[in-house]
């Protein structure tokens, strides 16, 4: 009875998702506005990406989410564009952590910073488990 109880608590500290038929790892992430409004998004992890999350615009408009700055940024074509960021807080792991999140027209990524110290497991296959949890100390 105690190994079952041990899985069960352990599956409450990871972050639990699932391989699409597109072949993307995607986990659903509840992100909150400044002002209280909490969507639910469906975010690819994307191991390419160095930041926290991106957000398109209407889902930013949404949750009325206030910019902090632009940048740009230089993209794997070599090409660089301009983009906005904003703030926002991201439910992980029982806590809400506050994150830079990145404006872009595509569906919305979680990226490695997000994900430092923590472990990513993907079973490659549609319908695979995908999980984020927390390095052993």
């Amino acid at each position: 009875m105690g190994w079952y109880y041990r899985l069960f608590a352990t599956d409450l500290e990871m972050i639990l998702g699932n391989v699409n038929a597109g072949g993307e790892a995607v986990v659903t992430l509840l992100v909150r506005g400044l002002n209280g409004h909490i969507a639910n998004v469906q975010a690819v992890v994307d191991t390419g990406f160095t930041e926290n999350l991106t957000l398109p615009p209407w889902v930013i408009e949404r949750l009325k989410l206030a910019q902090r700055e632009s940048d740009n940024y230089l993209l794997a074509d070599g090409s660089k564009i301009e983009v906005r960021r904003f703030v926002a807080e991201v439910e992980w792991l029982g806590t809400w952590q506050r994150v830079l999140v990145v404006e872009t027209e595509s569906n919305p990524l979680l990226g490695m910073a997000l994900m430092s110290g923590h472990h990513l497991g993907i079973d490659i296959m549609d319908g695979g488990r995908v999980e984020i949890r927390p390095l052993s100390s």
